[in-house]
């Protein structure tokens, strides 16, 4: 049995005067997807920052062009996007003027393409260990798991707990973990370093 999606093909209807290749367009995928922006800093240094999108921190598959699957428990959260433009990525002070049309069907889903998908997401997952750049949220996981954690540290190891309990809760995560090495060492280590966290 394979694991459950929504499958949903969409489409954005703009007004007739803005071209497809406008900045305005295309501000509306990356409110979807998010994007990676490059900052060059007056010391010289170049830095990668990647704004969230609403899909960014959900395991997705895009098998094609203007579609998208999905877990079912995240279909409210894009609905909610085409509705009302709301998204992390641009503050919008009104939706514009734009809609979206979209087609939905429930798929079930091979676990080869749904452990890609989760395993995509640990990737996108970062954390501020208080310095400059954040840290992937499965390095640090793995880092304090290794490690014999201080009274300070089990508290900051906590808010760790907190995003990674945001995977490991998912359906689709629960559903393929068992098959991926990478997704079952990322489970052991937050259950290891949740028995002995301040909750």
């Amino acid at each position: 049995m394979g694991v459950k999606g929504y499958f949903i093909q969409y489409k954005f209807i703009i007004p007739e005067k803005v071209k497809h290749s406008s900045y305005s367009y295309q501000k509306l995928f990356r409110a979807l997807y998010g994007y990676t922006q490059a900052v060059d800093k007056s010391s010289g240094k170049r830095y990668k920052y990647h704004r969230k999108g609403v899909l960014s921190e959900v395991p997705h598959i895009r098998p094609g062009k203007n579609c998208v699957i999905i877990p079912i428990e995240h279909f409210q959260k894009l609905i909610e996007f085409f509705k009302t433009g709301k998204n992390p990525s641009h503050s919008w002070r009104g939706k514009g003027d734009w809609k979206a049309v979209y087609y939905m069907n429930e798929k079930n889903l091979g676990e080869s393409d749904v452990i890609i998908a989760v395993e995509k997401i640990l990737d996108k997952r970062f954390i501020f260990e208080g310095t400059t750049e954040p840290s992937p949220l499965y390095n640090s996981l793995k880092k304090i798991s290794e490690s014999n954690l201080t009274t300070q540290e089990k508290v900051f190891a906590s808010n760790i707990i907190q995003k990674a309990k945001e995977i490991v809760n998912s359906e689709w995560f629960k559903s393929v973990y068992p098959k991926s090495e990478r997704l079952t060492d990322f489970y052991s280590c937050y259950k290891k370093i949740k028995s002995v966290t301040v909750q």
